[in-house]
């Protein structure tokens, strides 16, 4: 049974015309045909028009007789489907096409799947516009693509995120040569006397259709897609390059980092961060690489020993996000680390919660036992920074220090505070 390929605007008048007839619900069934270019490559383009000629006529056999079967293009079909009782009947022929489609076919001389997605969309309940129709159900093709499930219904607060995810996914490797990419400097101090001793270099990405994303969005894209080595190595190089434009009053002033787990599973990582400091000429002591607890437990062995490697080219090392995660006795004496970071969760409500003000005490004094510094994130008063003292925290950083600030607004804030920063 081959079938005519529509072109978009035939397709819209069948949408405009369901729409318009629907008594009930109706709906639309975008089917999405995979790996069949790479097939016609081997097997011609006969044998992939076979392939589609074969699948159409079993899916119009399950399908009711008011229902249309149409082919909106090379490798995709549409089934328009009216007088739905409820979205459960759309669910039902998803389903029914979804076997059909799972079943192998013949190709040459084997037999093998095709891939496929599915998305579903509803009239009038979603939309009574036929492009948004549309639109609805490609979003849901492509969450079933992502997802690897046989299909998905729309629905904007389920997959909205996740087909952002994949569109971030496919501009995210350029985002660097795009110039999208920038830090944030948020400044640490010494709790007793004020002092400035450096700040924490914090990735941004403005991305250009969805503004900005946040690192805990794009970072485990990064490390699926496999460019987290390439984003360290450009966070790398931009914290030490603009730390030297901080000027001469500010050159005892050290960086920090953060890191990824996959970061520790890598041996080349050493030889970046070796690299990477030759190229500033940055003393490796000014430079301290933070890495979460949680991230630090995915491989503990590999991670102490890169670790340890990394502290005896003299690069500190900052165990963030700390007492969040499988924090034990167990592990704590093995830790690689010149200083711990308690998590901010314990620190904004210590002056009301005494379980978070014991907390915070106990991880004190475990790490004064192993002579490390203590810094406490998320201070965001007065108030607090003197609770934080008073328990033993040796370093503070918070908004009450200052917020996260891009290059140009942290070069002013460190020419304001020159007189009183560098006591």
């Amino acid at each position: 049974m081959k079938q005519s390929i529509l072109n978009p605007l035939q397709l819209l008048g069948r949408l405009d015309v369901l729409i318009d007839s629907a008594p009930r619900q109706g709906a639309l069934i975008l089917i999405r045909l995979h790996g069949l270019k790479r097939i016609s490559s081997i097997f011609g383009a006969r044998a992939v028009e076979q392939i589609i000629a074969d699948l159409a006529k079993q899916m119009k056999r399950s399908l009711r007789p008011d229902d249309n079967l149409l082919r909106s293009g090379r490798f995709e079909l549409v089934v328009l489907i009216a007088g739905l009782v409820n979205q459960g009947h759309a669910k039902l022929a998803a389903n029914k096409l979804a076997r059909i489609l799972e079943t192998p076919v013949e190709i040459g001389e084997t037999v093998r799947k095709i891939p496929f997605s599915i998305g579903v969309s509803l009239t009038p309940d979603q939309t009574r516009e036929s492009e948004q129709l549309l639109r609805y159900a490609d979003i849901a093709s492509i969450a079933s693509k992502i997802t690897r499930t046989p299909y998905q219904l729309y629905n904007h607060d389920d997959l909205e995120g996740i087909v952002t995810d994949w569109d971030i996914e496919g501009d995210l490797a350029n985002a660097i040569a795009r110039h999208q990419l920038s830090l944030d400097y948020q400044p640490k101090i010494r709790s007793d006397t004020g002092r400035l001793i450096g700040a924490e270099a914090l990735m941004r990405w403005h991305h250009p259709v969805h503004g900005p994303i946040q690192p805990d969005r794009f970072i485990p894209v990064a490390e699926n897609i496999g460019i987290m080595p390439k984003l360290t190595w450009w966070c790398l190089n931009t914290a030490l390059r603009e730390r030297l434009e901080w000027g001469e009053a500010a050159s005892h002033l050290s960086v920090a980092v953060n890191i990824s787990a996959l970061d520790l599973t890598d041996e080349r990582f050493i030889r970046s961060v070796r690299n990477a400091l030759g190229i500033w000429d940055t003393p490796p002591e000014l430079l301290t690489l933070e890495i979460t607890e949680s991230s630090l437990m995915k491989d503990l062995a590999s991670s102490i020993d890169i670790l340890n490697r990394l502290r005896s080219c003299g690069v500190r090392i900052s165990i963030d996000d700390f007492g969040t995660g499988y924090s034990s006795l167990a592990y704590f004496k093995q830790l690689p680390a010149d200083e711990l970071k308690i998590d901010r969760s314990f620190v904004i409500n210590i002056l009301e919660d005494d379980l978070d003000q014991h907390i915070v005490s106990t991880i004190v004094q475990m790490a004064r036992k192993l002579e490390l510094d203590i810094v406490a994130e998320g201070v965001g008063s007065e108030a607090i920074q003197a609770r934080l003292i008073e328990l033993g925290c040796n370093l503070i950083q918070g908004y009450h220090i200052g917020r996260p600030m891009p290059q140009v607004q942290f070069n002013a804030w460190l020419r304001d505070g020159i007189d009183w920063q560098f006591l």
